[in-house]
């Protein structure tokens, strides 16, 4: 009889440890091939963007926020996509955490969008050759007042949710005001980013209007690594700008912004262990 009960608890333990097992890379992405799964290994930034026919949604993990975001995006009339699905294996430093303390450690990481200033993305203007993306970044008291600066923010407990206001000066659309809001869970972090001011090409012509940006990133957790998703939707625009001759491919720039971002965030999780 003991040994009956024994053999049960140590069935339930086993069910329990599956049912809270952090999810691998195949079961997290189930549509992507062997061939792009071993591209995520080895530290390739897949993308993907909904026009002709595209789709974005494969790149999120199933089940998360950020898949639900991208579907909603697929259905989208009169706009277009682009998305990027990155993977990190655990650093040391967050290896021996559990989920709730890894959690933290990445949403501060996450957060710290000074260490953004400088950072570099591939120009074609500049004969495709790297060019300084953010020229500045900072933490803003309200969606309007540009004189106050304020540190990065840094928690000691994880929220489920955060507001914030962010002033970003690029090279592609100058200095632009950002409502960041963050949706957490146990495992996905999601910060949605929205444009309170007129993203303009060249600070003339209107790139993308008001409230007409949807940008998105999410950090996902999996049992030997962290995927990031990235996802940007612009609503009633032309994918393509024609300023005096010169063509702006709005994918292209997009993709190319949030790649480099992307790349930030690997060198932002991985410099504890430096």
């Amino acid at each position: 009889m003991q040994k009956k009960l024994l053999g049960i608890c140590f069935f339930l333990f086993c069910l329990l440890a599956t049912l809270t097992a952090l999810p691998t890379l195949q079961s997290a992405l189930p549509d992507l091939d062997e061939k792009t799964l071993q591209m995520l290994l080895e530290g390739e930034i897949i993308s993907a963007k909904t026009l002709n026919g595209g789709t974005v949604k494969q790149l999120a993990p199933v089940g998360s926020k950020a898949y639900q975001q991208a579907f909603e995006a697929e259905a989208k009339e009169n706009s277009f996509s682009i998305a990027a699905v990155s993977y990190i294996p655990y650093p040391d430093n967050l290896k021996d955490l559990d989920s709730n303390q890894r959690q933290l450690v990445v949403f501060n990481k996450l957060r710290a969008l000074s260490t953004q200033v400088g950072i570099t993305y591939i120009s074609h203007r500049a004969g495709d050759k790297p060019k300084v993306l953010i020229e500045k970044c900072y933490y803003m008291e309200d969606d309007k007042n540009l004189n106050v600066h304020l540190a990065d923010p840094v928690v000691t407990e994880f929220p489920l949710h955060a507001e914030s206001y962010v002033y970003q000066k690029d090279s592609t659309f100058g200095g632009n005001r950002y409502h960041h809001i963050y949706t957490n869970s146990e495992q996905e972090i999601f910060v949605e980013i929205k444009n309170v001011s007129t993203l303009k090409v060249f600070n003339l012509i209107t790139a993308v209007p008001k409230d007409k940006l949807a940008m998105s990133m999410a950090t996902y957790q999996l049992d030997k690594g962290l995927l990031i998703f990235s996802l940007s939707t612009i609503d009633d625009k032309d994918p393509e700008i024609n300023i005096l001759g010169y063509v702006v491919d709005l994918p292209s720039a997009f993709r190319r912004r949030i790649t480099a971002l992307q790349q930030w965030f690997w060198e932002q999780l991985n410099a504890e262990t430096k």
